[in-house]
């Protein structure tokens, strides 16, 4: 069953309809020669995971206009007790939409792109700020992943690490899912390209001589 998986995750390269499942997204520098072959986002659990905090909000909010409109309404004045914690409410709605917002920006537009020539790290900062980098296939020296933890075994989720010779020494895509798989077409894309360079090297060397 090993062998049968990696095997279908690296025949992915080889189907010649990979680059029309991404046909339609496009990212800046995108080159017009250029196949998208992986588009990968964090896993769907992640999110999740950072959306709690926006669900449990919007329960206490509820909970505390419920509780202070029927344990003060005998207290305070009705019209004056309505009208303070709608407004307290709507403030804290907006804020805590707000913060739903720029978790899904966040979600959302961190892609890591791995096309048929290169790597593209699209890495979303808050709402107004953006960090891309990108690796040429040539330049990977190795590849490795990781899968730790129960949730993370039990969804397929993981991490996997690229080493480059560059400035920037580790490359890295982030709780992407199915890691081996990643990693898998990653390694067959990098001999792919360093034999391209060898053949050239050899073309150029041939031609000298």
């Amino acid at each position: 069953m090993i062998i049968l998986y990696i095997f279908s995750s690296m025949s992915i390269i080889q189907d010649p309809d990979y680059q029309y499942r991404y046909k339609n997204y496009t990212f800046k520098g995108k080159k017009e020669d250029e196949n998208i072959i992986l588009l990968l986002r964090r896993h769907w659990l992640i999110f999740v995971f950072k959306f709690i905090p926006t669900i449990i909000a919007l329960i206490f909010v509820f909970l505390i206009g419920y509780t202070l409109r029927g344990g003060f309404g005998e207290i305070l004045q009705a019209d004056f007790n309505d009208k303070f914690i709608g407004l307290i409410e709507v403030f804290l709605y907006i804020l805590i939409w707000i913060g739903a917002f720029v978790t899904w920006v966040n979600y959302y537009l961190d892609v890591w792109i791995v096309t048929d020539k290169r790597i593209v790290n699209i890495e979303q900062i808050a709402l107004f700020s953006r960090h891309v980098s990108e690796l040429e296939h040539s330049k990977i020296q190795d590849i490795t992943s990781e899968i730790q933890g129960i949730l993370p075994t039990l969804f397929r989720y993981g991490y996997v690490y690229i080493q480059t010779a560059g400035e920037r020494q580790r490359f890295a895509f982030k709780q992407v899912p199915n890691p081996v798989r990643t990693r898998n077409i990653v390694m067959k894309l990098q001999k792919k390209a360093v034999l391209r360079e060898k053949k050239k090297e050899g073309a150029i060397l041939r031609g000298k001589v």
